[in-house]
């Protein structure tokens, strides 16, 4: 290849390589733009009611709360007793813009306690079910779980570990509820959760 060529061809990338970063500058600052006219208007919406938002409730009465001789297994389920008075809800599908565009900048600080208070509700739920099933409280195990996927928990070792449970158990078929179940849940990579469960109950 001749000197004029390799120089020619040499030009033509600086030219389109030059192009792309133009290319992406004018993106990146359209996007910030956006972002940021978005970001304003949410900071000046209004205050709205949220008393009557989808709360979630745990289901104390179906949760084994006697005490137990392990300490860990304890001081998960006083956790989740110390949940009672608070409000819980999941918004991990919205962001702070979102958040505020549709229920008031005003409300963003209690939103943002409310969805800690579910983090805290369902990671929680799933330490103690997962303790109690390796200290042998395998039925005690199954009912925490199971509050857990009432309670519309984005963990996904909790569906994981539920699975195998009722395979374990000698009933498979329960875990065709844990899919339906996720139907209506907001959780990451849903398609591969599902098809891990549907692996579980295959297993031999």
């Amino acid at each position: 290849m001749g000197f004029f060529t390799t120089f020619g061809i040499v030009i033509i990338f600086v030219l389109w390589l030059n192009y792309e970063i133009r290319k992406n500058n004018r993106l990146s600052q359209k996007s910030s733009e956006e972002f940021w006219e978005k970001e304003t208007k949410a900071n000046m919406s209004r205050k709205t009611d949220i008393s009557n938002l989808d709360y979630i409730r745990i289901p104390y009465e179906k949760l084994p709360l006697n005490d137990t001789p392990d300490d860990t297994i304890n001081s998960y389920r006083d956790t989740i007793l110390s949940q009672s008075d608070k409000k819980i809800l999941n918004l991990s599908g919205f962001s702070n813009t979102e958040l505020k565009l549709k229920y008031g900048a005003a409300n963003l600080s209690k939103l943002s306690e409310y969805d800690n208070n579910f983090t805290i509700l369902v990671a929680t739920l799933h330490k103690w079910g997962e303790r109690l099933y390796q200290h042998g409280f395998h039925n005690e195990a199954v009912a925490v779980l199971e509050v857990a996927v009432e309670c519309k928990s984005d963990v996904r070792k909790t569906y994981e570990l539920l699975a195998q449970i009722y395979k374990t158990q000698g009933a498979p078929d329960k875990i065709d509820n844990l899919i339906d179940a996720l139907n209506s849940i907001n959780i990451t990579d849903k398609e591969n959760l599902v098809l891990k469960l549907n692996n579980i109950k295959k297993q031999i």
